[in-house]
């Protein structure tokens, strides 16, 4: 494989970097928040001064979620622009963004033409899953680790044609995944990824050494945090359940092509005729690159596999896991593209519509939930100010899961307790309000 240095250039990174920020302006423009998380490192965030944030440990590595990088970073953010939410938003957007240009820039290296390096890097950004984790404030671990990924690769291909030794090439590989582990330990599946490159080139353009610098900072990160990861505390959403994995195997691969799902839990939502079709679909895609690129068919396939692995035994499919997978599965087809026939590009193309139709619903529901937490929290606060003891809340029925994900262990909102006091009940007559269609509090 030749150098190519000028791949970025060819790219033209600023006029479409500039376009996927556009493409994702749903995201950006969200007035308000998605969850609890970031509402809750909001909370946390909000000091006078930065030096006042209370840092999270590097070194207690028996916490569960231990992600140094990822909330330490997190809780700067959130106390430079939590009470601007769309400028989080737009912040959000410009790394997956960047993320996205890394892997059009990386199929240039790979051999890919520029008008197939774009079109993977706006299919990439504007897909389900990248949707998601651009959307939601809370997934700065996926965009940490996943960002890592890509820069190991491109750092891999640069010592290469500079002819570093295998010790340069080990070291590189061990730094970026262990800096991919301090972000989130779903970056386990780098030295796997790597494996695959290596085994599939023959050790051209990953050498086994960087498979083995790699893979000796996951042995690592494992014999530190294994004991503590495979006994996840209350968080149910971490329970392992390994008769779990070929259901959640099978839901990374169906979701992209099933457009009125919002998560990845409501796959299985369709009836079983739409069900067989999409897994049609998927066989067909796996089939039409099999029969011209067999190999790329198996990087595919393995290397898809692989990239959810460490999520596959959680009890919950949840839909930032599938953004390494969704990048690795772009960019497999996106090189197999020059083999493809026509009936083969013909699919390609209809899938790719599919899955941006997609990821444009994503974006369209975040946008109405933010819509909603804008809303909702300040009503909340004002309500709670004025009211003593537990505030009931009548459950809404609809939109139940937004309101109990804004509620769910909030400390406060803008400097306002809110903690344990609001209730859900089922009874008008029990309540002090109702949620209203906009968010706002009004009487049962």
């Amino acid at each position: 494989m030749p150098p190519l240095p000028d791949a970025p250039a060819r790219l033209r990174a600023l006029p479409l970097l500039l376009v996927l920020v556009a493409l994702q302006w749903l995201l950006v423009a969200n007035p308000g928040y998605f969850s609890h998380d970031e509402l809750q490192w909001g909370a946390t965030a909000d000091v006078a001064r930065w030096r006042d944030l209370p840092w999270v440990s590097w070194t207690d590595v028996g916490t569960f979620q231990w992600r140094p990088l990822t909330f330490n970073l997190w809780m700067l953010l959130s106390h430079a622009s939590f009470g601007w939410p769309q400028a989080m938003h737009l912040l959000w957007v410009l790394m997956g963004s960047t993320i996205a240009l890394a892997l059009g820039a990386l199929l240039l290296r790979a051999g890919a033409t520029a008008a197939v390096a774009r079109g993977a890097a706006v299919l990439f950004a504007l897909g389900p899953y990248a949707a998601y984790v651009h959307g939601w404030v809370g997934t700065l671990a996926d965009l940490l680790w996943v960002g890592c990924a890509l820069a190991l690769a491109h750092a891999l291909l640069s010592l290469r044609e500079r002819g570093a030794a295998p010790l340069a090439m080990a070291a590189v590989a061990f730094a970026f995944t262990a800096l991919g582990l301090l972000a989130k330990e779903a970056a386990l599946a780098i030295p796997a990824l790597l494996a695959v490159a290596w085994w599939l080139r023959r050790g051209q353009p990953v050498p086994l050494a960087a498979v083995v610098g790699s893979g000796l900072a996951a042995v690592a990160y494992l014999a530190l945090r294994l004991d503590t990861l495979v006994a996840p505390a209350e968080a149910s959403t971490y329970a392992i359940s390994p008769g779990s994995a070929p259901r959640n195997w099978a839901t990374y691969w169906l979701y992209p092509l099933r457009p009125t799902a919002f998560e990845a839990t409501g796959t299985w939502f369709a009836s079983t005729k739409h069900l067989v079709i999409t897994a049609a679909l998927a066989l067909a895609l796996l089939a039409a690159v099999a029969r011209r690129a067999p190999r790329r068919a198996l990087a595919l396939l393995a290397g898809g596999s692989l990239a959810v692995a460490p999520a596959l035994p959680l009890a919950f499919p949840a839909n930032q896991y599938g953004y390494g997978f969704w990048a690795w599965a772009v960019g497999c087809v996106a090189l197999a593209w020059p083999a493809l026939g026509r009936a083969g590009r013909g699919l390609v193309v209809f899938l790719a519509l599919v899955t941006t139709w997609h990821g444009v619903n994503v974006q369209r529901e975040m946008q109405r939930v933010g819509q909603k937490q804008a809303v909702f929290q300040p009503a909340l606060v004002q309500a709670l100010a004025a009211h003593e003891g537990e505030l009931r809340l009548l459950k809404p029925a609809r939109d139940e899961w937004i309101y109990r994900r804004l509620s769910h262990e909030v400390p406060a909102w803008r400097g306002a307790a809110i903690g344990d006091r609001v209730v859900w009940v089922d009874v008008a007559g029990e309540a002090d309000f109702a949620v209203a269609e906009d968010g706002g509090l009004v009487a049962p």
